[in-house]
């Protein structure tokens, strides 16, 4: 028996390597022009398509942000007696989808209870209405304020003048 035919095994026992063949080199042929502007405009619209969508998403994910607050009294009392007068808060906003947490203070009673108005999206201008009540004869000048709670932290308010003469 020759070495080489020697039957060998168990751990640690080398296995004789095979000699691998040698391959021809394979002639690198161009890619066609055709192919060439394929890929690229495949790569130009999967940019374009990533933007898009970014864009997007960026829009819809965007917060609603509060842009300016005003109030204003549209429908003065004048001379009047008992009457009820509509203080507006105009809130001017980003456009975005999103929730408004506010409440109104008004100078003759404690803080009022937090109201919430939702904003749809799109809504660039959002009404927060206060309906106030005024009775008796006399004259008084008030003033009402609204706080914006959310999305930030913003105050407006005006003057409202009730005039009732002696009946």
């Amino acid at each position: 028996m020759r070495a080489h035919d020697q039957m060998r095994f168990g751990p640690g026992v080398p296995v004789p390597t095979a000699a691998t063949p040698d391959w021809p080199a394979a002639a690198k042929r161009p890619r066609p022009w055709w192919r060439r502007l394929v890929s690229l405009l495949s790569s130009l619209l999967t940019l374009a398509l990533l933007v898009v969508v970014g864009l997007y998403l960026w829009q819809r994910l965007s917060p609603l942000a509060i842009e300016s607050a005003t109030v204003a009294v549209p429908r003065p009392a004048g001379n009047r007696c008992d009457v009820t007068v509509d203080v507006v808060a105009t809130v001017h906003t980003n456009g975005k989808r999103g929730v408004i947490r506010y409440q109104w203070f008004r100078s003759d009673a404690p803080p009022g209870a937090i109201l919430t108005e939702q904003v749809g999206r799109g809504q660039r201008t959002v009404l927060l209405i206060l309906k106030w009540t005024f009775s008796g004869v006399g004259t008084t000048t008030e003033t009402a304020t609204v706080n914006i709670v959310e999305p930030a932290p913003i105050q407006a308010g005006t003057r409202v003048a009730y005039r009732c003469p002696r009946g």
